[in-house]
């Protein structure tokens, strides 16, 4: 009985122990979990450094930002289009210069800029036959009595691009032109012809080409009741020529 007694008290006296050394063991144990190299560990609240208990700053993301386009002298520029070039409307012919400027005051007094104005215009085609300028005007008499000597109708060119040189008339057929030139070549001439252009004048107002979109189409209508016989067109202002234009 005596050696039972002893192993009880042994046995409890081991189990005093055991329990005191577990209550001074720490409540809380550091897991370490397996991951990648650079994972951290994780640490329980209650073993952590009060002061490393601060809340992380959201991180910041910078916002992209437009490129910067530079005007430099190296930057490339756009080159703005050239104007085109203007159109000025035309209202004619005119028999009468009355009619002209009376038209010419009704669009005045819609604060449109337009004139009556005689107009160069080009007509039929024209063949002038002649022989090249000479040295001086007494070569070109001389060359004059030699042809007019030789039965051939000519005279003197006394100004313009052919002065001094010999004429043998001006056709409106090319055929005409080529069989005159034709035949003094053979006769020894060295004759040649080129294209005239014929023009004549004719009354226009002219509108200035700005001003084309200021007026109504009811104002054409009544000005072609009052004038049936006028037109209207447009042409580039800058090949409008005037009378006494070079």
């Amino acid at each position: 009985m005596r050696w039972i007694f002893l192993l009880l008290v042994v046995a409890n006296l081991g189990l005093l122990g055991w329990f005191l050394t577990a209550e001074r063991s720490p409540s809380a144990v550091t897991v370490s979990v397996a991951g990648s190299d650079d994972a951290a560990g994780i640490t329980l609240v209650d073993e952590a450094d009060p002061d490393s208990l601060v809340q992380p700053e959201a991180p910041t993301v910078n916002a992209a930002k437009p490129p910067v386009v530079s005007g430099g002298v190296d930057s490339p520029r756009t080159t703005p289009a050239s104007p085109s070039e203007p159109l000025c409307t035309l209202v004619g012919p005119f028999g009468e210069a009355y009619q002209g400027e009376d038209v010419a005051r009704r669009l005045q007094a819609l604060q449109v800029t337009a004139a009556l104005r005689e107009i160069e215009m080009q007509g039929q085609m024209r063949y002038w036959v002649y022989l090249a300028p000479l040295n001086s005007s007494q070569e070109a008499f001389r060359k004059l009595r030699e042809l007019q000597a030789a039965g051939i109708d000519s005279y003197v060119i006394p100004k313009g691009s052919l002065e001094n040189g010999i004429s043998f008339g001006i056709f409106s057929e090319v055929e005409r032109a080529q069989a005159l030139a034709e035949e003094l070549k053979e006769r020894g001439f060295r004759a040649q012809y080129r294209e005239e252009p014929q023009t004549y004048l004719e009354r226009w107002v002219v509108v200035d080409g700005d001003a084309e979109g200021q007026i109504a189409e009811a104002f054409w209508e009544q000005l072609q009741l009052d004038y049936p016989e006028i037109d209207r067109r447009q042409n580039l202002c800058s090949e409008i020529r005037e009378a006494g234009d070079e």
